[in-house]
């Protein structure tokens, strides 16, 4: 995925805390705000239906997807916060 540059102020107290979290977490503050973002976005109402991932899933290489499709759709979620 494309990413586009995107500016945004935030007060001191954030910005400290920002840094702690990403130094402990071993990640760059891009990437955590990114996280943010994307966790923040998912609880928005209409904006994405998560059942809908399930779209693509079964691709001949998952046996079990009908049993274990949380399984699947959580390991899809989690490759999502890595771009």
């Amino acid at each position: 995925m494309k990413k586009v540059p995107l500016q945004v102020y935030v007060d001191q107290a954030l910005h400290q805390q920002l840094c702690l979290i990403a130094k402990r977490q071993k990640v760059t503050q891009a990437e955590l705000v990114r996280k943010y973002l994307y966790q923040g976005m998912q609880r928005e109402p209409g904006l994405h239906d998560t059942a809908l991932d399930i779209i693509g899933l079964g691709d001949g290489k998952t046996t079990d997807l009908s049993a274990r499709h949380d399984h699947y759709l959580a390991l899809r979620e989690k490759e999502r916060w890595k771009d």
